[in-house]
Protein backbone atom coordinates (compact mmCIF):
# COMPACT_ATOMS: atom_id res chain seq x y z
CA UNK A 1 0.00 0.00 0.00
CA UNK A 2 1.34 3.42 -1.23
CA UNK A 3 0.39 6.25 0.99
CA UNK A 4 0.68 10.20 -1.40
CA UNK A 5 0.63 13.03 1.14
CA UNK A 6 -0.32 16.62 -0.09
CA UNK A 7 -1.79 19.71 2.16
CA UNK A 8 -3.18 16.45 4.77
CA UNK A 9 -5.05 14.94 2.02
CA UNK A 10 -4.25 11.23 1.92
CA UNK A 11 -4.78 9.00 -1.11
CA UNK A 12 -4.34 5.16 -0.48
CA UNK A 13 -3.73 2.82 -3.26
CA UNK A 14 -6.19 -0.08 -2.74
CA UNK A 15 -7.94 -2.84 -4.70
CA UNK A 16 -11.48 -2.24 -4.35
CA UNK A 17 -12.90 1.28 -4.80
CA UNK A 18 -14.40 1.69 -1.02
CA UNK A 19 -13.58 4.11 1.63
CA UNK A 20 -13.22 4.16 5.44
CA UNK A 21 -14.27 7.05 7.62
CA UNK A 22 -14.59 7.66 11.50
CA UNK A 23 -17.82 8.21 12.86
CA UNK A 24 -19.30 9.15 16.77
CA UNK A 25 -22.33 6.88 16.26
CA UNK A 26 -22.65 3.83 19.06
CA UNK A 27 -21.84 0.83 17.25
CA UNK A 28 -21.65 -2.64 18.91
CA UNK A 29 -20.64 -5.76 17.27
CA UNK A 30 -22.30 -7.52 20.61
CA UNK A 31 -25.87 -7.40 20.21
CA UNK A 32 -26.33 -10.67 21.46
CA UNK A 33 -24.21 -10.32 24.53
CA UNK A 34 -26.39 -7.42 25.83
CA UNK A 35 -29.36 -8.98 25.41
CA UNK A 36 -27.16 -11.81 27.62
CA UNK A 37 -26.23 -9.08 30.21
CA UNK A 38 -29.68 -8.10 30.07
CA UNK A 39 -30.80 -11.43 31.17
CA UNK A 40 -28.28 -11.08 33.92
CA UNK A 41 -30.09 -8.55 35.74
CA UNK A 42 -32.96 -9.96 35.47
CA UNK A 43 -31.93 -13.11 36.88
CA UNK A 44 -30.39 -10.94 39.75
CA UNK A 45 -27.21 -11.46 39.29
CA UNK A 46 -25.75 -8.08 40.91
CA UNK A 47 -27.87 -8.46 44.16
CA UNK A 48 -26.30 -12.28 44.10
CA UNK A 49 -22.54 -11.02 43.82
CA UNK A 50 -23.13 -7.50 45.90
CA UNK A 51 -24.65 -9.64 48.80
CA UNK A 52 -21.79 -12.83 48.76
CA UNK A 53 -18.72 -11.17 47.89
CA UNK A 54 -16.95 -8.44 50.04
CA UNK A 55 -18.04 -4.72 49.44
CA UNK A 56 -15.05 -2.46 48.91
CA UNK A 57 -13.57 -0.58 52.12
CA UNK A 58 -13.14 2.63 50.50
CA UNK A 59 -16.69 4.81 49.16
CA UNK A 60 -15.61 5.09 45.43
CA UNK A 61 -14.39 1.48 45.00
CA UNK A 62 -15.92 -0.38 42.63
CA UNK A 63 -18.94 -2.90 43.66
CA UNK A 64 -18.18 -7.10 43.58
CA UNK A 65 -20.65 -6.60 40.59
CA UNK A 66 -19.10 -4.27 38.70
CA UNK A 67 -16.17 -6.86 38.72
CA UNK A 68 -18.11 -9.87 38.21
CA UNK A 69 -20.27 -8.76 35.61
CA UNK A 70 -18.27 -7.40 32.64
CA UNK A 71 -15.74 -10.61 33.40
CA UNK A 72 -18.75 -12.70 32.45
CA UNK A 73 -19.78 -10.64 29.37
CA UNK A 74 -16.45 -11.12 28.28
CA UNK A 75 -16.27 -14.63 28.88
CA UNK A 76 -19.42 -15.08 26.67
CA UNK A 77 -17.99 -12.52 23.92
CA UNK A 78 -14.86 -15.24 23.52
CA UNK A 79 -12.10 -13.21 25.37
CA UNK A 80 -9.18 -15.78 26.44
CA UNK A 81 -7.10 -13.50 28.96
CA UNK A 82 -8.22 -10.32 31.07
CA UNK A 83 -6.17 -7.72 29.04
CA UNK A 84 -9.29 -8.72 26.76
CA UNK A 85 -12.07 -6.74 28.80
CA UNK A 86 -10.40 -4.00 27.09
CA UNK A 87 -12.91 -4.78 24.32
CA UNK A 88 -15.90 -4.92 26.97
CA UNK A 89 -14.39 -1.14 28.38
CA UNK A 90 -14.42 0.70 24.70
CA UNK A 91 -17.72 -1.13 23.22
CA UNK A 92 -19.63 2.26 24.63
CA UNK A 93 -22.93 1.22 22.72
CA UNK A 94 -22.71 -2.07 24.97
CA UNK A 95 -22.08 -0.21 28.05
CA UNK A 96 -24.96 2.27 27.53
CA UNK A 97 -27.55 -0.80 26.49
CA UNK A 98 -26.87 -2.01 29.67
CA UNK A 99 -26.11 0.68 31.57
CA UNK A 100 -22.66 0.17 32.91
CA UNK A 101 -21.13 3.27 34.04
CA UNK A 102 -17.86 1.65 35.03
CA UNK A 103 -15.03 -1.24 34.21
CA UNK A 104 -12.32 -2.25 36.05
CA UNK A 105 -9.08 -2.15 34.21
CA UNK A 106 -7.18 -5.48 33.47
CA UNK A 107 -4.67 -4.81 36.07
CA UNK A 108 -7.78 -4.12 38.78
CA UNK A 109 -8.59 -7.32 37.44
CA UNK A 110 -6.07 -8.86 38.58
CA UNK A 111 -5.52 -7.60 42.54
CA UNK A 112 -9.47 -8.16 42.64
CA UNK A 113 -8.70 -12.00 42.06
CA UNK A 114 -5.13 -12.43 44.41
CA UNK A 115 -7.20 -10.12 46.90
CA UNK A 116 -10.31 -12.22 47.46
CA UNK A 117 -9.25 -15.96 46.46
CA UNK A 118 -10.38 -18.34 48.39
CA UNK A 119 -13.60 -15.79 49.97
CA UNK A 120 -14.24 -14.73 46.48
CA UNK A 121 -14.46 -18.65 45.45
CA UNK A 122 -16.87 -19.66 47.81
CA UNK A 123 -19.17 -16.72 47.03
CA UNK A 124 -19.21 -17.56 43.85
CA UNK A 125 -20.25 -21.34 44.70
CA UNK A 126 -22.97 -19.96 46.90
CA UNK A 127 -24.50 -18.07 43.73
CA UNK A 128 -24.02 -20.80 41.56
CA UNK A 129 -26.31 -22.85 44.38
CA UNK A 130 -29.10 -20.18 44.14
CA UNK A 131 -28.95 -20.45 40.07
CA UNK A 132 -29.09 -24.10 40.45
CA UNK A 133 -32.32 -24.46 41.82
CA UNK A 134 -33.69 -22.58 38.94
CA UNK A 135 -31.91 -25.11 36.40
CA UNK A 136 -33.22 -28.08 39.00
CA UNK A 137 -36.69 -26.97 38.37
CA UNK A 138 -36.31 -27.52 34.34
CA UNK A 139 -34.99 -31.09 34.68
CA UNK A 140 -37.09 -31.91 37.91
CA UNK A 141 -39.25 -34.85 35.54
CA UNK A 142 -35.45 -36.30 35.13
CA UNK A 143 -33.34 -38.69 36.94
CA UNK A 144 -31.07 -37.14 38.74
CA UNK A 145 -27.19 -37.68 37.69
CA UNK A 146 -23.87 -36.54 39.35
CA UNK A 147 -21.32 -37.52 36.76
CA UNK A 148 -17.80 -36.39 38.30
CA UNK A 149 -14.26 -35.96 36.72
CA UNK A 150 -11.04 -34.57 37.01
CA UNK A 151 -9.42 -32.33 34.01
CA UNK A 152 -5.72 -31.16 33.56
CA UNK A 153 -5.60 -27.77 32.86
CA UNK A 154 -1.59 -27.30 31.37
CA UNK A 155 -0.35 -24.63 32.57
CA UNK A 156 3.32 -23.43 32.95
CA UNK A 157 3.12 -20.67 35.74
CA UNK A 158 5.80 -20.73 38.07
CA UNK A 159 4.03 -21.86 40.77
CA UNK A 160 2.12 -24.76 38.76
CA UNK A 161 2.93 -28.48 40.06
CA UNK A 162 3.91 -31.27 37.50
CA UNK A 163 1.19 -34.05 36.90
CA UNK A 164 1.34 -37.64 35.99
CA UNK A 165 0.30 -36.60 32.09
CA UNK A 166 4.29 -35.05 32.30
CA UNK A 167 3.11 -31.46 32.33
CA UNK A 168 2.83 -28.77 34.96
CA UNK A 169 -0.50 -27.34 35.51
CA UNK A 170 -4.12 -27.82 37.69
CA UNK A 171 -6.19 -30.86 38.00
CA UNK A 172 -9.91 -29.48 39.05
CA UNK A 173 -12.09 -32.22 39.79
CA UNK A 174 -15.24 -30.82 38.15
CA UNK A 175 -18.94 -32.36 38.86
CA UNK A 176 -22.32 -32.37 36.33
CA UNK A 177 -25.32 -32.83 36.76
CA UNK A 178 -28.32 -33.49 34.08
CA UNK A 179 -27.10 -31.74 30.92
CA UNK A 180 -24.22 -30.50 32.21
CA UNK A 181 -24.73 -28.14 34.87
CA UNK A 182 -21.52 -27.33 36.97
CA UNK A 183 -22.80 -28.19 40.51
CA UNK A 184 -19.39 -27.73 42.50
CA UNK A 185 -15.91 -27.99 41.49
CA UNK A 186 -12.75 -28.76 43.56
CA UNK A 187 -9.80 -26.96 42.39
CA UNK A 188 -6.73 -28.91 42.49
CA UNK A 189 -2.57 -28.71 42.36
CA UNK A 190 -1.47 -30.77 38.92
CA UNK A 191 0.26 -33.07 41.31
CA UNK A 192 -3.57 -34.01 42.91
CA UNK A 193 -4.22 -37.26 42.37
CA UNK A 194 -7.97 -37.53 40.25
CA UNK A 195 -8.97 -40.79 42.62
CA UNK A 196 -8.33 -38.70 45.57
CA UNK A 197 -10.39 -37.58 47.58
CA UNK A 198 -13.27 -38.65 45.55
CA UNK A 199 -15.65 -39.56 48.14
CA UNK A 200 -15.34 -36.31 49.78
CA UNK A 201 -15.87 -34.36 46.61
CA UNK A 202 -19.60 -36.29 45.72
CA UNK A 203 -20.48 -35.39 49.54
CA UNK A 204 -19.33 -31.91 48.46
CA UNK A 205 -21.89 -32.21 45.49
CA UNK A 206 -24.27 -33.67 47.92
CA UNK A 207 -24.30 -30.76 50.19
CA UNK A 208 -24.99 -28.24 46.99
CA UNK A 209 -28.72 -29.64 46.33
CA UNK A 210 -31.54 -28.09 47.86
CA UNK A 211 -33.34 -29.69 51.16
CA UNK A 212 -35.28 -32.52 50.49
CA UNK A 213 -33.50 -33.15 46.47
CA UNK A 214 -30.65 -36.21 46.13
CA UNK A 215 -29.01 -38.01 43.69
CA UNK A 216 -30.46 -40.68 42.11
CA UNK A 217 -27.42 -42.01 39.98
CA UNK A 218 -23.63 -41.51 39.90
CA UNK A 219 -21.29 -41.96 37.46
CA UNK A 220 -17.91 -42.01 37.50
CA UNK A 221 -14.67 -43.76 35.60
CA UNK A 222 -12.30 -46.00 36.75
CA UNK A 223 -10.76 -43.14 39.46
CA UNK A 224 -13.79 -43.78 41.60
CA UNK A 225 -13.41 -47.70 41.87
CA UNK A 226 -13.26 -47.54 45.71
CA UNK A 227 -15.24 -49.40 47.85
CA UNK A 228 -15.64 -46.44 50.05
CA UNK A 229 -17.03 -45.03 47.25
CA UNK A 230 -19.80 -48.08 47.22
CA UNK A 231 -20.90 -48.35 50.40
CA UNK A 232 -21.97 -44.53 50.78
CA UNK A 233 -23.87 -45.00 47.47
CA UNK A 234 -25.27 -48.25 49.01
CA UNK A 235 -26.19 -46.24 52.31
CA UNK A 236 -27.59 -43.22 50.46
CA UNK A 237 -29.70 -45.41 47.73
CA UNK A 238 -27.58 -43.69 45.35
CA UNK A 239 -27.36 -45.83 42.07
CA UNK A 240 -23.88 -45.94 40.67
CA UNK A 241 -22.22 -47.14 37.55
CA UNK A 242 -18.43 -46.92 37.82
CA UNK A 243 -15.73 -47.83 35.08
CA UNK A 244 -13.49 -51.16 36.88
CA UNK A 245 -10.26 -51.86 37.44
CA UNK A 246 -9.18 -55.14 36.25
CA UNK A 247 -7.06 -56.12 39.32
CA UNK A 248 -6.39 -60.12 39.95
CA UNK A 249 -9.52 -61.17 41.14
CA UNK A 250 -11.64 -59.34 38.41
CA UNK A 251 -9.16 -61.07 35.67
CA UNK A 252 -10.03 -64.55 37.58
CA UNK A 253 -13.74 -63.92 37.35
CA UNK A 254 -13.49 -62.61 33.39
CA UNK A 255 -11.25 -65.64 32.57
CA UNK A 256 -14.16 -67.84 34.13
CA UNK A 257 -16.58 -66.61 31.72
CA UNK A 258 -17.02 -69.35 28.79
CA UNK A 259 -18.20 -67.84 25.38
CA UNK A 260 -21.75 -68.84 25.95
CA UNK A 261 -21.87 -66.31 28.83
CA UNK A 262 -21.58 -63.62 26.21
CA UNK A 263 -24.17 -62.04 24.11
CA UNK A 264 -24.23 -59.78 21.10
CA UNK A 265 -24.30 -56.06 21.58
CA UNK A 266 -22.83 -54.58 19.41
CA UNK A 267 -21.26 -55.34 15.94
CA UNK A 268 -18.10 -55.91 17.71
CA UNK A 269 -19.29 -56.09 21.21
CA UNK A 270 -20.38 -58.97 23.43
CA UNK A 271 -21.59 -58.38 26.85
CA UNK A 272 -21.67 -60.31 30.24
CA UNK A 273 -21.45 -59.93 33.76
CA UNK A 274 -21.24 -61.24 37.15
CA UNK A 275 -21.27 -60.93 40.89
CA UNK A 276 -18.54 -59.09 42.69
CA UNK A 277 -17.15 -57.87 45.90
CA UNK A 278 -14.04 -55.88 47.61
CA UNK A 279 -12.20 -56.52 50.90
CA UNK A 280 -14.27 -53.23 52.63
CA UNK A 281 -17.31 -53.58 50.78
CA UNK A 282 -20.34 -53.75 52.61
CA UNK A 283 -22.27 -55.62 49.59
CA UNK A 284 -21.59 -57.42 46.18
CA UNK A 285 -22.12 -55.52 43.32
CA UNK A 286 -22.67 -56.60 39.53
CA UNK A 287 -19.73 -56.41 37.25
CA UNK A 288 -20.45 -55.77 33.88
CA UNK A 289 -18.11 -56.66 31.61
CA UNK A 290 -17.91 -55.59 27.45
CA UNK A 291 -15.60 -58.38 25.40
CA UNK A 292 -14.69 -56.09 22.68
CA UNK A 293 -13.47 -57.47 19.03
CA UNK A 294 -9.89 -56.41 18.23
CA UNK A 295 -7.32 -57.75 15.95
CA UNK A 296 -6.05 -61.33 17.62
CA UNK A 297 -2.75 -62.85 18.18
CA UNK A 298 -2.08 -65.41 16.10
CA UNK A 299 -1.84 -68.82 17.50
CA UNK A 300 1.34 -69.71 18.95
CA UNK A 301 2.73 -66.44 18.74
CA UNK A 302 2.12 -65.00 22.01
CA UNK A 303 5.28 -66.98 23.78
CA UNK A 304 7.31 -64.66 21.95
CA UNK A 305 5.26 -61.31 23.02
CA UNK A 306 6.63 -59.83 25.60
CA UNK A 307 4.34 -59.90 28.83
CA UNK A 308 3.89 -56.33 29.55
CA UNK A 309 2.87 -56.36 26.10
CA UNK A 310 0.27 -59.11 25.97
CA UNK A 311 -1.16 -57.63 29.67
CA UNK A 312 -1.84 -54.40 27.49
CA UNK A 313 -3.58 -56.27 24.65
CA UNK A 314 -5.80 -58.14 26.90
CA UNK A 315 -6.77 -55.04 28.73
CA UNK A 316 -7.70 -53.11 25.11
CA UNK A 317 -9.74 -56.32 24.77
CA UNK A 318 -12.24 -55.77 28.03
CA UNK A 319 -14.08 -52.85 29.67
CA UNK A 320 -15.86 -53.29 33.00
CA UNK A 321 -18.74 -51.44 34.90
CA UNK A 322 -19.13 -51.75 38.24
CA UNK A 323 -23.11 -51.64 39.40
CA UNK A 324 -25.47 -51.79 41.95
CA UNK A 325 -28.09 -51.02 39.74
CA UNK A 326 -30.15 -54.84 39.31
CA UNK A 327 -32.99 -53.58 37.62
CA UNK A 328 -31.46 -52.53 34.15
CA UNK A 329 -30.06 -55.00 31.98
CA UNK A 330 -26.08 -55.09 31.10
CA UNK A 331 -26.97 -53.52 27.78
CA UNK A 332 -29.37 -50.60 29.72
CA UNK A 333 -26.03 -50.16 32.11
CA UNK A 334 -23.63 -49.56 29.38
CA UNK A 335 -25.50 -47.75 27.60
CA UNK A 336 -26.59 -45.27 30.19
CA UNK A 337 -22.82 -45.55 31.33
CA UNK A 338 -21.32 -43.94 28.39
CA UNK A 339 -23.44 -41.31 28.04
CA UNK A 340 -20.91 -39.84 30.51
CA UNK A 341 -19.24 -38.71 26.88
CA UNK A 342 -21.53 -36.11 26.54
CA UNK A 343 -22.65 -35.31 29.99
CA UNK A 344 -19.42 -35.09 31.67
CA UNK A 345 -16.26 -34.99 29.35
CA UNK A 346 -17.73 -32.84 26.61
CA UNK A 347 -19.26 -30.41 29.20
CA UNK A 348 -15.41 -29.80 30.41
CA UNK A 349 -14.61 -29.23 26.41
CA UNK A 350 -16.97 -26.46 26.65
CA UNK A 351 -16.03 -25.08 30.08
CA UNK A 352 -12.25 -25.18 29.06
CA UNK A 353 -12.40 -24.27 25.42
CA UNK A 354 -15.93 -22.54 25.13
CA UNK A 355 -15.58 -20.44 27.74
CA UNK A 356 -11.02 -20.63 27.96
CA UNK A 357 -10.46 -21.85 31.47
CA UNK A 358 -7.65 -23.51 30.19
CA UNK A 359 -6.36 -19.92 30.22
CA UNK A 360 -5.40 -18.98 34.17
CA UNK A 361 -4.52 -15.48 35.06
CA UNK A 362 -1.72 -15.07 37.56
CA UNK A 363 0.52 -17.76 39.28
CA UNK A 364 -1.35 -17.81 42.43
CA UNK A 365 -3.36 -20.88 43.33
CA UNK A 366 -6.36 -18.68 45.01
CA UNK A 367 -6.03 -16.40 42.56
CA UNK A 368 -6.74 -18.86 39.82
CA UNK A 369 -9.39 -21.19 41.90
CA UNK A 370 -11.23 -17.79 42.11
CA UNK A 371 -11.54 -17.02 38.17
CA UNK A 372 -12.49 -20.57 37.32
CA UNK A 373 -15.27 -20.36 39.96
CA UNK A 374 -16.17 -17.43 37.23
CA UNK A 375 -15.94 -18.95 34.81
CA UNK A 376 -18.02 -22.00 35.64
CA UNK A 377 -20.25 -18.94 37.19
CA UNK A 378 -20.51 -17.90 33.20
CA UNK A 379 -20.88 -21.54 32.07
CA UNK A 380 -24.00 -22.04 34.12
CA UNK A 381 -25.54 -19.05 33.15
CA UNK A 382 -24.86 -19.46 29.47
CA UNK A 383 -26.73 -23.48 29.87
CA UNK A 384 -29.84 -21.01 31.68
CA UNK A 385 -29.64 -18.62 29.36
CA UNK A 386 -30.09 -21.56 26.39
CA UNK A 387 -33.27 -22.22 28.05
CA UNK A 388 -34.93 -19.18 26.77
CA UNK A 389 -33.45 -19.69 23.22
CA UNK A 390 -35.54 -20.73 20.01
CA UNK A 391 -35.32 -24.62 20.00
CA UNK A 392 -32.76 -24.55 16.69
CA UNK A 393 -30.66 -22.48 19.20
CA UNK A 394 -30.65 -24.82 22.38
CA UNK A 395 -28.95 -27.83 21.63
CA UNK A 396 -25.51 -25.36 20.05
CA UNK A 397 -22.16 -24.38 22.08
CA UNK A 398 -21.39 -21.14 23.00
CA UNK A 399 -18.88 -20.89 19.80
CA UNK A 400 -21.85 -21.32 17.69
CA UNK A 401 -24.07 -18.99 19.77
CA UNK A 402 -21.50 -16.38 19.44
CA UNK A 403 -21.91 -16.79 15.48
CA UNK A 404 -25.27 -16.78 15.56
CA UNK A 405 -26.60 -14.30 18.06
CA UNK A 406 -23.64 -12.85 20.35
CA UNK A 407 -22.22 -11.24 17.55
CA UNK A 408 -24.89 -9.63 15.51
CA UNK A 409 -24.21 -5.86 15.01
CA UNK A 410 -26.11 -2.93 16.16
CA UNK A 411 -26.53 0.70 16.72
CA UNK A 412 -27.44 2.46 19.65
CA UNK A 413 -29.60 5.34 19.28
CA UNK A 414 -30.63 8.11 21.73
CA UNK A 415 -33.71 10.49 21.16
CA UNK A 416 -34.60 12.85 24.64
CA UNK A 417 -34.91 9.77 27.43
CA UNK A 418 -35.37 6.70 25.13
CA UNK A 419 -32.67 4.10 24.12
CA UNK A 420 -33.50 2.70 20.31
CA UNK A 421 -31.09 -0.31 19.71
CA UNK A 422 -30.86 -0.75 15.89
CA UNK A 423 -30.27 -4.28 13.84
CA UNK A 424 -30.65 -5.66 10.48
CA UNK A 425 -34.77 -6.81 9.66
CA UNK A 426 -33.86 -10.54 10.00
CA UNK A 427 -32.90 -10.01 13.46
CA UNK A 428 -35.07 -7.88 15.18
CA UNK A 429 -38.02 -10.69 15.92
CA UNK A 430 -35.45 -13.34 17.06
CA UNK A 431 -33.50 -10.74 19.45
CA UNK A 432 -37.55 -9.63 20.41
CA UNK A 433 -38.63 -12.88 21.35
CA UNK A 434 -35.66 -13.57 23.86
CA UNK A 435 -36.21 -10.36 25.16
CA UNK A 436 -39.69 -11.41 26.52
CA UNK A 437 -38.68 -14.51 27.70
CA UNK A 438 -35.60 -13.33 29.64
CA UNK A 439 -39.01 -10.98 30.90
CA UNK A 440 -40.96 -13.91 31.70
CA UNK A 441 -38.33 -16.07 33.60
CA UNK A 442 -37.21 -13.33 36.03
CA UNK A 443 -40.27 -13.46 37.38
CA UNK A 444 -40.32 -17.14 38.11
Amino acid sequence: MQLFQKRKVIIVQTILNFNIESTNEKLTPRVGVAIFGEYLKGMGLEKLCNSNIPLAKHPNGYDPFEFIYPLILMLHSGGRVLDDIREIRLDKALKELLKIDRIPTAGAFTKYLHKHGTDGEDAIKKINKQFLKRFLKSVKNEELILDIDASFIETYKNTAKWSYKGAPGYMPMIGHINGGYVIDVDFREGNEAPANKNLEFIKQCQLQLPLGVKFDRVRIDSAGYQAEIFNHCDKENILFSISGRKDKSVWEAINNLEDDDFIEFSKREKISEFLHTMNNTDNAFRMIVVKKDITPILPTLDEYIDPEVLAKYQDEMYYCIATNDNDLTPQEIVKLHRQRGDASENKIKELKNGFNMSYLPTSNFEANSFYFAIGTLAYNLFLLFKKILNDNLQKHTVKTIRYKLYNIAGKVVRHARSITLKVNEEFQELLQNIRYRAYESSLQ
